[in-house]
């Protein structure tokens, strides 16, 4: 059974006081103590029975190759098709990028996804008035914390020596080449982090009851990224001079890196009060569809549970207790559907020019992947978007509502006899990724199931379904927790945004507002 919750609190906080009294023996960092005072008084104000509300947020970025031009990667495609990056890439839409034709034709632009003229309209990202306003809505109708997608590009190398790099985040004494400019020895950079930057700031200027709690939604599912990171020492990066003699994607380098990405949540994330964290003190870590950094890291003869125990080692050796990781997952269900399952393996077409190529191998189905997270270091999981959900897929929102139970059915009952693993139940607000091409990419240029792109919402059946979570939530609330996460504050590309728009205004903070009964 789980100690009750002021038992919980008051144990953390003596054995805080114990090792503040014993300096002789052990020294208390003041900023994780004042955090954990923080901590203290957020979960306090979370009374028995009351739901925590998080919702996840996107950042966007500039895909204009100008960096003098701001093109900011969700307005060019509300907007229209010419300048949407999404429509262009020969990646995922093959050489024509994606075709429009009299069987798929262009249905931009989707002007009812404009934000409000509060948040002005089209914003610019990393405007602090737009930010603030965007806490302030978070706050007032009842959302507890946001998950900011963390992104983290591992193959960059930079110079701290260099006047525009020198700000780029390295750990103090780690080592760096002084004849190079003060080139890195351990490479990678946060990627698209401008928003979260300034968020941090503004939300940091806000009176303490007015703050935002907020968490690490670690992205690090692109296959793009990936290759990036394989091609370091290659041939091509040494004749470009990108890479230097002796810079290769070794194991040991690839575990320093994520040492360094830990390291880098310590110092700039997890010693902040408005971090969120659970009640002994320890930060919680959201990971985004995890068997693609375990497949990654299978290539080196690594399991994921060695990355997160590298991950709890380093942060208690910073002084915290360790980080409670929850996994973001979905996938298919149905055998049919194994090719597009949750892979566990790459494989290297040539092990001797990884750089080349390779494949995803030993896919499994959501529910052969999911008993498996608590063995790789997880306390928990929730989902981002469930598509479907066994035979049934999303084709409306009514279809939505019922796969979603479907999942919140199996997970809570899996889970409903351990203690030690919960399941924060998942809310989305719909699914249309017409602006960005439609579901799901194909290199054909047309997408693959466009009859997707139409599960959407209104302010009566997102409340319903708000309603229906908060249902299974309580009842499995001794054993599952009781955070609840919504998709999501501004997946505009994806259809999924519940910040307020021209389009639907506040219909969707007003029903959770209403649902969750926070002023």
């Amino acid at each position: 059974m789980k100690r009750p919750l002021y038992f919980e609190i008051l144990s953390f906080f003596l054995s805080m006081f114990i090792m503040a009294s014993c300096q002789k023996k052990t020294t208390v960092n003041e900023p994780i103590l004042t955090a954990g005072m923080n901590n203290f008084q957020f979960a306090m104000q979370q009374e028995e029975g009351e739901e925590l509300v998080g919702v996840y947020y996107m950042p966007s970025w500039n895909t204009s190759p100008d960096s003098s031009t701001d093109r900011d990667s969700f307005w060019s495609c509300i907007t229209g098709k010419e300048n949407c990056s999404s429509l262009q890439n020969p990646g995922i839409w093959g050489p024509k990028g994606r075709v429009y034709n009299k069987k798929y034709p262009y249905e931009g632009p989707y002007l009812d996804r404009k934000p409000i003229a509060e948040l002005k309209g089209f914003y610019k990202r990393d405007d602090p008035e737009v930010i603030k306003k965007q806490l302030e809505y978070m706050k007032s109708y009842g959302i507890d914390f946001f998950a900011y997608d963390w992104f983290y590009g591992r193959h960059y190398y930079y110079h701290l020596y260099f006047g525009p790099q020198s700000k780029i985040y390295y750990p103090k004494g780690w080592k760096i080449d002084t004849n190079r400019d003060g080139r890195v020895a351990v490479p990678g950079l946060v990627e698209w982090g401008d928003q979260l930057k300034v968020m941090l700031e503004v939300n940091a200027k806000l009176p303490k009851e007015k703050q935002m709690k907020w968490a690490i939604n670690w992205c690090d599912d692109s296959h793009e990224r990936w290759m990036h990171w394989l091609e370091i020492g290659s041939p091509d990066a040494k004749a470009r001079k990108a890479n230097y003699e002796g810079e290769k994607p070794d194991k040991e380098l690839y575990l320093k890196v994520h040492e360094k990405i830990t390291q880098l949540w310590i110092d700039e994330y997890f010693k902040r009060g408005d971090y969120l964290k659970e009640k002994d003190g320890r930060p919680i870590v959201y990971f985004y569809f995890p068997q693609d950094a375990e497949s990654r890291a299978a290539f080196y003869g690594l399991k994921l549970k060695d990355l997160l125990d590298l991950s709890q080692a380093t942060a208690k050796k910073a002084g915290f207790s360790g980080i409670k990781f929850i996994a973001v997952t979905a996938g298919p269900m149905l055998e049919r559907e194994r090719a597009y399952g949750l892979p566990t393996k790459w494989v290297a077409k040539n092990p001797s020019k990884p750089w080349e190529g390779g494949s995803y191998q030993n896919k499994q189905l959501l529910q052969e992947y999911v008993p498996r997270l608590k063995s790789m270091g997880f306390e928990g999981m929730t989902a981002y978007v469930y598509h479907n959900f066994m035979e049934k897929d999303n084709k409306s929102y009514a279809d939505m509502r019922e796969t979603y139970k479907g999942h919140w059915n199996m997970w809570s009952e899996k889970f409903k006899a351990d203690p030690d693993f919960e399941y924060q139940v998942p809310v989305a607000m719909g699914w249309d990724m017409r602006p960005a091409g439609g579901t799901w990419p194909q290199q054909t240029g047309i997408p693959s199931e466009p009859i997707k792109d139409r599960v959407h919402s209104d302010k009566k059946s997102f409340l319903a379904k708000l309603v229906d979570a908060q249902k299974v939530s309580k009842k499995y609330r001794s054993t599952n927790g009781n955070t609840i996460m919504i998709c999501c504050w501004n997946e505009y590309l994806e259809g999924n945004y519940i910040e307020p728009t021209e389009g639907h205004g506040f219909d969707y903070l007003e029903s959770i507002q209403e649902v969750f009964g926070k002023k």
